[in-house]
Order: structure tokens, then sequence, then C-alpha cells
């Protein structure tokens, strides 16, 4: 944590607005966003706030050093957004495309910086205030996201959008197909017309369709298991620690990774963070093996589980985590693991029946069921 991050924290631990010295220090040492030609009327965030943008919105201000994460829509068209890591006073510059209905970059050389700080003074009410009554929040959620997170996660494109663009394994075929032989005339071989082109289908004989390359989030994949006739129960150790080689053996890469998914889906709506999110719970339940050595991990992965679930709206477990009731079971083997481990520690043991408690006690979700569980 930056000592900026904490003086702020501590602000707004206080309650209420923002010291004066604090408001002067971050208009001058926070980042700046220019988001320009964007529609009246329209929905514009960043991390926990959501505003109807006014005729004169060009941006926001003050926005505290550190990853935030950024989304619009217009109308009632799906929600895009970025992430990025805001540097102390850098000026970000984004274009509303009215065509594509999309946003795109627009850099300010460094030597142009001085200049245009000073053109934001002519700019500044047009400016919102980043909403910093959010900021402890924010944070919360996503103290584990780096920017190497960040830039090991981002679509390859720079756009986070809750409707992927897919395309069928054909189509991606016959374009990859056009770009690398643009000179031999291949692309006549692979015709729309052609009979005999090749073709992709599933079972039912419809295409099979991927999104398309470049807007895909780049969730690390959650390894196979290896079954042997030896395991008793359901240990996916084997699991977690590929995973965490895949990461570099860095345990709170594992953990940004699940905050960075949940808050595409919270704040994103893009359904591919849930699942990742899910799939990441599920397998952190399932690791008896793993709760001595990795026990740092576990307690953390606690921690940020409860504090994701404390801050979600309550209708966010009606409508969608409820449904299935996947955490209830996924959680009663995490549990179960934990009570019954030789090896995970007194302190583990008591933060996680704690953990249990406040679910009971918050949500009325029923825990004592020895079986069930969900497939990944």
């Amino acid at each position: 944590m930056s000592d900026n991050t904490a003086v702020l924290l501590q602000a707004m631990r206080m309650g209420g607005a923002l010291p004066p010295e604090i408001v002067e220090y971050m208009y001058h040492n926070g980042a700046f966003l220019l988001f320009l030609g964007f529609p009246q009327a329209s929905e514009f965030g960043i991390d926990y706030k959501t505003w109807k943008t006014g005729e004169r919105f060009m941006g926001l201000k003050m926005i505290p050093p550190g990853v935030h994460f950024v989304y619009c829509s217009i109308k009632s068209a799906p929600r895009i957004g970025f992430f990025h890591n805001f540097k102390a006073g850098e000026i970000v510059v984004k274009k509303w495309n009215k065509e594509a209905e999309t946003f795109e970059d627009g850099e300010v050389p460094a030597e142009q910086i001085p200049e245009k700080k000073r053109q934001l003074k002519s700019m500044d009410n047009s400016l919102a205030p980043y909403p910093y009554e959010n900021y402890r929040s924010w944070y919360g959620l996503t103290d584990f996201i780096t920017p190497e997170t960040v830039e090991r996660v981002h679509p390859v494109l720079g756009r986070i959008t809750s409707q992927a663009e897919l395309v069928s394994l054909e189509t991606q075929f016959m374009e990859d197909a056009e770009r690398e032989h643009k000179e031999t005339h291949f692309k006549n071989r692979v015709d729309r017309q052609n009979p005999v082109r090749t073709r992709f289908v599933d079972q039912h004989g419809l295409p099979i369709m991927k999104i398309r390359e470049g807007y895909e989030i780049r969730f690390q994949e959650i390894p196979a298991l290896t079954v042997t006739k030896h395991q008793v129960g359901i240990d996916y150790s084997d699991r977690l620690y590929v995973l965490l080689r895949g990461l570099g053996g860095d345990w709170k890469q594992l953990l940004a990774e699940m905050q960075i998914a949940f808050v595409c889906f919270l704040q994103g709506q893009v359904f591919e963070g849930f699942e990742q999110w899910k799939r990441i719970i599920h397998l952190m339940s399932c690791c008896s093996n793993a709760l001595g050595s990795e026990k740092e991990l576990f307690m953390a992965f606690i921690r940020v589980l409860f504090f994701q679930l404390k801050e979600c709206p309550t209708d966010f477990f009606v409508d969608i985590v409820s449904r299935d009731n996947f955490l209830t079971t996924t959680l009663s083997m995490l549990f179960a693991n934990v009570r019954d481990s030789a090896h995970g520690g007194a302190e583990l043991k008591k933060k996680t029946a704690q953990f249990k408690q406040y679910l009971t006690n918050q949500f009325k979700w029923d825990f004592d069921c020895e079986d069930g569980g969900e497939k990944l």
C-alpha cells in the first residue's frame, strides 16, 4: 500500500467529506480521465459508482493512483469497460466513436502533459470528481490486483464487454488463412460457396463459436484434476499447485485474479467473470491436502471472499448466486476440510468458523449438508 493510499483510507475512516488539504493535494497529484464525445444521458461509471452523464460531461478528475475499472453504456447497450493503472498526475484520454459505439485511445505525449494540465483548468466544471465515498469499498475489493495482474488478464484489444463478440471457428479459420496467404489466392479455396470447405460443427451440426481473438479476458485455466485410485474423497490440491506454478508461485496473483473476475462480473456484467470466480472458489474449497502448506493463501482467501460477499448488493444472491446454491454446497466442503484438517492450524480454523457463522447469520445459509458439490 502506498503512502497516498494509506492517507486516503485514513481520511475515509473519519467519514464525511475529504479535508480541504487532501482535496487540493489530489487535484494536483491525482490522475485525470478525459472521456470525450460521450453521449448525454448515458451510463458512465468508475469502480463502485455509476452516473447518468450530463451535457457538459468530459471525464473525471482527482482519480487516486492505482488500478481502477471504468465502464459505460449507451441507451440499453451492453456495458463496455477497461481496467487501467492510473499513475499520479497522469492524463488518460478516451474518445467516443459514435459509429462503432465504443471508445478509442487518445494519447497525450509526455512533452504535452504540462500544457494539457493547464488546459484542464478551463474544463474543470465538465470533469466529475472521483467518488471518494466509495474508495474504501473499492480498495477492499481489489487490494491484491496489481498492474501486472491487469496486463496479464486484460483483453489484448483493451476492452472488456458484457456481450462478447463471437465468431465461428470456420470464420476464424478463413480469416486467418486470408491473412496468412493473401498473395497465394488461398482464400479462393475456402470460399463460402465452396461445398468442400472445412467445417467446424458440434455433435448437433451447429457452428462451434468462440470469442473473437483479442476480446477474451485472459483468465488462468484451471488445470484438469488427475485422479488416482489411492485418492480418498475429493481433493484438488494438485490443481492448485499447477495453477500457482503458472502464476510464478505467487499466491497473491491467484487472489488478484479472483478479485478481477468478481469485478468483471459485478461491475462489468461479464458472465465469464462469474464463471471464473466460481471455479476459483470451488478449487480452493477442495484442497484439504494443501491447507497446511498454503495456510497463508487460505487465510487471505477467506478474507477476500468475506469482503466480496459483504459488499455485494442483496439481490445479487437472490438473482445469481443462490439460484443454483453453489456457494452453500461448495463452501460446505471448505468448512468441513478445514474443520477436519490436522495441519490447518488453530488460526485458520477460527477464522473459517467465524466466516461460516457470519454467512449463516447474514444469509440464512445451511452448511450442514455432508454431500453435494458441483462439477467444474
